[in-house]
């Protein structure tokens, strides 16, 4: 394994010097610190990645934040992203904001530290002033799945398009009196979604009832916890903001008798895996999750590379129509 000796020897220099030079301290002169970088990526030094990085001023590092890395969601998202950078060579710091905002600051410090070349954040309550330190620090950040404002690109998928298209089925099946356990809600996609709600129910003149709505984090827990609140109210239908949710909803109507769809229509979103394996499977929203992250990835290498003004990638979603809205009974 070469050491900062085997550098030093290299250079004709002591290997406090090389030191020094490695760690952009005082006392070494541009041109011999050039040098001793220089020398130092050339031996393979293994602990160069500070080195690497005073050299080229490139870590090969992307950082990648998400709300909850239990999800399945944003686990397909964080394979897109992982399966788009490996083979160009980038290592992938996975981040785990716990859907805590301190905690997510604490991950942007984190990556700013690490020097990584760029960052794609998932989040629903990032401000566009928090990433802003990221920015001066010469750091490239795609948003995805979220929008986090203008001065960053994004890849998302249309909520709203998606969101019309299942509303407007679950009218088809009979829903008229919808409740909704959705996300935080200054997210853009929980109000892009309700939004769509809104417009649905205009469209076949049924008043909105806002009692209707809950907000919450999008948990299994919370579909389950949240459940019985809106049952309570007699709606015949329950939108929840993803399929996590949604099997928690699910479960609840199993422990307490409730059949789907008969005594309730029950629809999700995001098109995972598991909700076409149940009793009775899920009807959702399918969303393209690895591409999307795929797309982050590439879009911000393509900011890394050419310095590009922030752009926003819109994929399209699909709806997925299984059982659980009563569409054996059209």
């Amino acid at each position: 394994m070469v050491s900062i000796v085997d550098i030093a020897k290299e250079c004709g220099v002591t290997p406090s010097t090389v030191s020094r030079a490695l760690n952009g301290k005082d006392g070494v002169s541009e041109a011999l610190r050039d040098k001793i970088i220089k020398t130092s990526v050339e031996l393979g030094y293994e602990s160069n990645e500070k080195a690497r990085w005073l050299a080229t001023k490139e870590s090969r590092q992307i950082g990648l934040i998400l709300p909850d890395i239990t999800s399945p969601f944003y686990a397909a998202i964080a394979k897109g992203v992982c399966d788009y950078l490996r083979p160009l060579g980038y290592s992938v710091l996975l981040c785990n904001s716990s859907r805590d905002r301190n905690e997510e600051k604490e991950n942007i410090k984190l990556l700013q530290r690490q020097r990584v070349d760029g960052v794609v954040i998932i989040s629903v309550t990032a401000k566009e002033e928090e990433l802003f330190p990221l920015v001066k620090s010469g750091i490239k950040v795609v948003a995805a799945d979220v929008e986090i404002g203008p001065s960053f690109s994004s890849v998302v998928n249309d909520n709203y398009q998606g969101a019309l298209m299942l509303f407007r089925h679950m009218i088809k099946c009979g829903s008229r009196n919808i409740g909704c356990i959705l996300g935080e809600a200054q997210s853009q996609t929980t109000v892009d979604r309700l939004n769509a709600l809104k417009r649905v129910l205009e469209e076949n003149s049924i008043t909105f009832n806002k009692d209707n709505v809950i907000y919450t984090d999008a948990t299994f827990e919370n579909g389950y916890k949240k459940a019985k609140q809106l049952i309570s109210k007699n709606i015949d239908s329950l939108f929840a903001i993803n399929d996590t949710v949604a099997l928690g909803v699910i479960k609840y109507c199993q422990d307490h008798g409730i059949n789907i769809p008969h005594d309730l229509k029950v629809a999700g979103y995001d098109d995972l895996e598991i909700g076409s394996m149940i009793d009775v499977p899920l009807t959702t929203v399918h969303q393209r999750k690895v591409l999307l992250g795929r797309k982050a990835a590439e879009l911000l290498l393509q900011e890394i590379k050419s310095h590009s003004e922030p752009f926003k990638i819109v994929l399209a979603p699909k709806l997925t129509v299984r059982s659980s809205c009563g569409e054996k009974l059209l």
